[in-house]
């Protein structure tokens, strides 16, 4: 049976650049390549939500930060989650099969579901926000260089 431990991710009070860092390195190794079930349970972010839905996690890239998330098959056409986790934003991922996972919460805009492994997100930010490899060109250049790159 899951043991009761709350999170796996570690929870944060602001979300500094080191931090995205962390929690784009850690997506890498436990959400790409999988395929999910996505939805909104604060129903703040539905349409994002579908139309990631059932798409493969392809990548994922902090800038500063900002956090970019890209689903699908085909370079050129991915579709591209924008994250800024604000004040107190946070992308926890938790495995099922090991763990309890928390119930959503008032301000949880996506929740990641994948059956086979267990594996489950749940995304709270100040900013969620699809669009296209076009919006990621657009805020990288916007951004500028990585101060911690």
């Amino acid at each position: 049976p899951p043991s009761p431990r709350r999170f796996h991710a570690t929870p944060f009070t602001m979300v500094e650049g080191h931090s995205v860092h962390r929690v784009a390195a850690s997506h890498r190794k436990r959400l790409v390549g999988k395929t999910f079930k996505a939805t909104s349970p604060n129903g703040r972010f539905t349409e994002g939500a579908a139309a990631i839905d059932g798409q493969p996690f392809h990548s994922i890239e902090a800038v500063g930060k900002n956090l970019f998330a890209f689903f699908g098959t085909t370079e050129g056409a991915l579709a591209v989650v924008h994250v800024h986790f604000g004040m107190a934003g946070v992308w926890a991922a938790f495995d099922a099969q090991r763990e309890t996972v928390p119930p959503t919460t008032a301000t949880t805009r996506l929740c990641l579901e994948h059956g086979a492994s267990g594996t489950v997100a749940h995304l709270s930010a100040m900013t969620v926000q699809l669009g296209d490899e076009g919006l990621y060109r657009g805020k990288r250049e916007a951004l500028g260089q990585d101060p911690l790159r």
